[in-house]
């Protein structure tokens, strides 16, 4: 009797292990994940293939770098929809400065990377101004964030395209290409004759998602977010420089819209105008899909990851089984309208409990 007991003990301690893993958040976010590997594999067994998910990595980096601060935006009770847009600008403003002015006059030099290093970091300093302009116009004029993104969208393509005449702004200095783009990774596995491994934009993603991550949940800063973006009257009464909050969440977001486009300038070898095009309905939808509330003040940068990996696959695996291009943006359409369904079941059983 003592060890029927002692057994029934131990497997509802089991079961109760098991159901608060399941509760989880990201552990169910998971599930769909594997899900859509399994299937996708099954189709094109290529899908697993090393060069494959290396690629996968590559490109989910370029989104995930903006989903970072996209989601500290709508954690904060925000949304963004210019960022597509900043990231094309940082693409085009870094190579065209970079080129305009010969990298400081030492383009093709020992020292080249003075002056690719310093035109970015002078882009990213303007990318700021963006989310300065977006955050003073919603947080100090009161204008909804959802318009006033939109504006700055189309302003700022207006700008990528004055710059560039809608041509593409290459070749570019040696060090931007390979340093910082194609030749910049670890090595993990060799192919044939081709190495491959974590790229540069991987390893920045996953960096900004561990410090992010930390910040969110170990710090003050964190916790104003999060309370601005659950009650914003609240968060003020309580004492929250709810203004500085929303502030910073808009021009993070900016800086990184802007590195993001450098980096996919520098792995593409130009800087081409229609870089960051649709980048916005992927990133909001990944948010979304890793559980981030759209009214903000509810998810993990942890779930994002997961969101942007999901939209990656699904883009990457209906391709390679052969889907029609316009079938894929019905399919990515749908995928939204899920995300943002399951979002609004979740608040509903929040405000229920």
């Amino acid at each position: 009797m003592a060890s029927e007991k002692n057994n029934t003990q131990i497997q509802s301690k089991g079961g109760l292990i098991v159901s608060k893993i399941f509760a989880v958040q990201e552990v169910g976010i998971l599930i769909p994940l594997v899900v859509l590997v399994l299937f996708f594999y099954f189709f094109n067994h290529g899908f697993l293939s090393a060069p494959n998910i290396f690629s996968i990595l590559k490109v989910m980096a370029f989104y995930g770098i903006v989903g970072v601060g996209e989601t500290l935006v709508i954690l904060g009770g925000d949304i963004d929809i210019s960022v597509g847009s900043v990231a094309g600008f940082g693409a085009v403003f870094s190579t065209f400065l970079m080129m305009k002015f010969n990298c400081f006059g030492l383009l093709n030099t020992p020292y080249e990377w003075i002056g690719v290093i310093g035109f970015m970091i002078i882009t990213i300093a303007v990318c700021s101004l963006v989310g300065f302009l977006n955050a003073f116009l919603i947080v100090d004029m009161k204008m909804p964030a959802f318009i006033v993104t939109i504006a700055t969208l189309w302003a700022v393509r207006g700008a990528v395209m004055v710059v560039t005449n809608g041509n593409p702004i290459y070749p570019l200095p040696k060090f931007f290409m390979d340093t910082i783009g194609t030749n910049a990774q670890i090595p993990i596995v060799k192919v044939g004759t081709e190495v491959l491994g974590i790229s540069l934009p991987f390893i920045i993603f996953i960096l900004l998602i561990v410090i992010f991550e930390i910040l969110l949940r170990r710090s003050k800063f964190g916790r104003n977010i999060y309370a601005t973006g659950s009650n914003r009257e609240v968060a003020k009464l309580a004492g929250i420089n709810t203004r500085k909050v929303r502030y910073i969440n808009f021009i993070i977001l900016s800086m990184l819209a802007g590195l993001s486009g450098m980096l996919v300038a520098a792995f593409t070898r130009q800087g081409y105008p229609p870089i960051g095009d649709g980048w916005e309905m992927m990133i909001i939808a990944g948010c979304a899909i890793g559980g981030i509330a759209l009214a903000g003040g509810y998810g993990s940068l942890i779930g994002t990851l997961i969101g942007v990996f999901i939209m990656n696959i699904v883009n990457t695996g209906l391709v390679m089984v052969g889907i029609n291009t316009f079938l894929q943006q019905t399919v990515q359409g749908i995928i939204i309208l899920i995300a943002v369904y399951a979002d609004i079941v979740r608040r509903n059983r929040k405000v229920l409990s």
